[in-house]
């Protein structure tokens, strides 16, 4: 799947259009033996960040589907990868993956994505369920 197409569309769609891209995704990883986790979470992004700004929650089978599969590709050694799925994390309130999110050692984890998930943990504790709580 050419991920960057998900990049070229509009910054608003329909919640029925993005659920529609929301299931190609998901399909195409569900399917797919290896899937290159970076170029996927850059999709989920660009899909996540069209769903925020519809300003309803997304549905509820679907955001499980994605808690699942972003708690499965948490890769703490890659920044960009990581940066991706903080983001997604937030803009749909992932609670699974927070949740794994906030269980990773930091031990051993370069500066930066230690900061990167440290920031997300403070932004987001206590309020995980509620991706608009910020603006409320």
């Amino acid at each position: 799947m050419d991920f960057s197409i998900l990049d070229e569309l509009p910054d608003y769609l329909s919640e029925e259009t993005l659920k529609m891209y929301f299931n190609q995704v998901i399909e195409y990883y569900e399917s797919t033996e290896s899937v290159n986790k970076i170029d996927f979470s850059e999709g989920i992004y660009q899909l996540s960040e069209r769903q925020w700004h519809t300003y309803k929650p997304l549905d509820v089978l679907i955001k499980q589907k994605v808690d699942l599969i972003i708690k499965e590709i948490l890769d703490p050694i890659s920044y960009e990868l990581m940066d991706n799925v903080t983001s997604i994390i937030a803009y749909l309130g992932l609670t699974e993956s927070f949740q794994a999110l906030k269980e990773i050692d930091k031990t051993n984890l370069g500066v930066d994505v230690r900061k990167l998930i440290e920031e997300t943990i403070n932004e987001l504790d206590g309020n995980i369920d509620n991706p608009y709580s910020g603006i409320e």
